[in-house]
């Protein structure tokens, strides 16, 4: 089901309606295939993250044993999208022949679709912000992108590259299934409790200090 926060980033107004129908037509022939894999990554079993993260952990060990440089990785996944964007307007007719499409099918994949809308807006949002960062405050935009890219630059010179992309598709690939559990909002409430509270620890702790002054 849509969560409360994608319900209220998505308003339902005659753009998002707009958007939202582009985004289910430029999908329309991967539905069939999306619907199913959007039962995986929202975890409608309990085993289903064990699968995702085994599935990955598959892929992963297969690039790191063949050791593929950079550019046939690349040529290879552009050849597997080229194949599967070509392949699919003629498969999944054929597919929804043997699965019936319903109602209920119709209703995920909206879902689906305003989830990567959202997403898409999100994403266009922060380079709009960024943008107007630099326009109105050059100083901040510069410590901001300097300090972001070096501390990316140090972190990545301590973990190896394929480990790190590794744990990043890993983190991707769990996101939605934590968030529909309502695991990552505890855990982010939790981290702004904890960090409401040593604020008003450090208030008081000056606030005595003060006192003790005066």
């Amino acid at each position: 089901m849509t969560t409360e926060y994608e319900a209220k980033a998505f308003s339902g107004g005659d753009q998002d309606s707009t958007e939202l129908d582009k985004m289910k037509k430029a999908l329309e022939h991967y539905r069939v295939i999306l619907v199913p894999l959007n039962k995986f990554i929202e975890w409608d079993q309990s085993y289903y993250p064990a699968i995702l993260v085994g599935v990955t952990t598959l892929i992963f060990s297969i690039v790191w044993y063949l050791e593929p440089s950079v550019l046939t990785t690349a040529c290879i996944l552009g050849l597997i999208f080229c194949i599967v964007d070509f392949a699919m307007p003629t498969i999944s007719p054929q597919l929804e022949k043997t699965n019936e499409w319903t109602e209920r099918k119709s209703v995920q994949y909206e879902q689906i679709c305003i989830r990567l809308c959202n997403a898409k807006r999100h994403i266009s949002n922060t380079i709009k912000y960024l943008a107007d960062l630099k326009t109105n405050k050059p100083n901040a935009y510069l410590i901001l992108t300097v300090t972001t890219f070096g501390m990316l630059a140090w972190f990545g010179c301590l973990i190896d590259n394929l480990l790190l992309v590794y744990i990043i598709v890993v983190a991707a690939v769990l996101v939605p299934g934590l968030r529909k559990h309502g695991i990552m909002q505890k855990v982010v409430a939790t981290v702004k409790d904890k960090i409401a509270s040593a604020r008003g620890g450090n208030q008081a702790a000056k606030s005595a200090g003060r006192a003790k002054v005066n």
